[in-house]
């Protein structure tokens, strides 16, 4: 059966030429010509009789036009209810976060995007593990940092700059740091984690520095970093998003910020789909429109 002949055949009639309905579906006149040509030979009967003035369904050609058109109207009308569906965002929306981006920033988040999709309910795992929303049967996952080789779609959401702080209290006893290189005489809180570096890179212009500093104290986790610098322990760097609060307090301190770090960015991975799901499509673009609100530099 080919759909888009028997299609092309309820526009000519509708339409009452080749012409306007080549205009309608886009096609080339010759292209249509070509198509009913060929539905006529793969049926075995006339459909239509065509002069330069009547375009005419022959007996047969009736009766297949009238089931056609039956069909194509019902064809119309259920994707009409789905496009209408559509319109409405519904339905429960499965994520999967680290868990501390899950806490500081993306819960925050949710809260806002459900308020603005009563109809929406979403399903929300923390974890750290590395997830397949395939096998796991989610819409999509959140991960931080450069993305692997992966048989998944990717949108980047957001990218945070990387800031070096410490308390005041730390500072006040040590010596003044001016440079990347007097790192070295600093203690360095360092997280253990697939998405930083174990060595720290600081850029300005075109010069590039590598620093190792010593470590007492590792963590695998960037929030107990941050607490631990905060309450004097050593330096860390930490993403701009999971310190802003701190730094508007005083709590932590900016330092060397004419040094720039790697950015750190943040994906939504989701199998790959030709029609994305419209919640997920109003996930994406509420966090990436709405990212600056929470401390967050948005990349559209």
């Amino acid at each position: 059966m080919d759909l888009n002949a028997a299609l092309i055949l309820v526009r000519i009639v509708d339409k009452g030429s080749f012409t306007a309905a080549a205009r309608e579906l886009g096609m080339t006149k010759a292209t249509v010509s070509r198509r009913i040509a060929e539905l006529e030979q793969r049926l075995g009967v006339r459909l239509l009789y065509r002069s330069t003035r009547q375009l005419t369904l022959t007996e047969e050609g009736e009766a297949y036009y009238l089931r056609c058109s039956k069909a194509v109207n019902e064809l119309a009308e259920a994707e009409l209810m789905l496009s209408a569906s559509q319109q409405e965002v519904t339905g429960l929306l499965k994520l999967a976060v680290p868990i501390e981006t899950g806490q500081l920033v993306i819960a925050r988040m949710i809260a806002r995007f459900l308020q603005a999709y009563p109809a929406l309910r979403v399903e929300l795992d923390l974890t750290n593990r590395v997830v397949d929303p395939i096998s796991e049967g989610l819409d999509a996952v959140v991960r931080v940092g450069d993305m692997l080789d992966s048989n998944l779609a990717a949108r980047r959401l957001w990218s945070t700059e990387r800031i070096l702080c410490a308390s005041p209290d730390y500072l006040a006893g040590q010596d003044p740091i001016e440079g990347p290189m007097d790192l070295a005489n600093h203690e360095r809180i360092l997280v253990s984690s697939g998405f930083l570096a174990h060595q720290w890179r600081f850029e300005r212009g075109e010069e590039e520095v590598l620093v190792d500093p010593p470590s007492r104290f590792v963590v695998n986790n960037i929030t107990c970093a941050r607490e631990a610098a905060k309450a004097g322990l050593g330096l860390a760097s930490l993403p701009a998003m999971l310190c802003h609060d701190e730094l508007a307090a005083g709590t932590l301190v900016s330092l060397l910020p004419e040094w720039r770090q790697p950015r750190v960015s943040l994906y939504l991975l989701f199998p790959e789909r030709r029609l994305m799901p419209r919640k997920l499509r109003a996930f994406i673009d509420f966090m990436v429109q709405h990212g600056e609100e929470f401390g967050i530099d948005t990349l559209l």
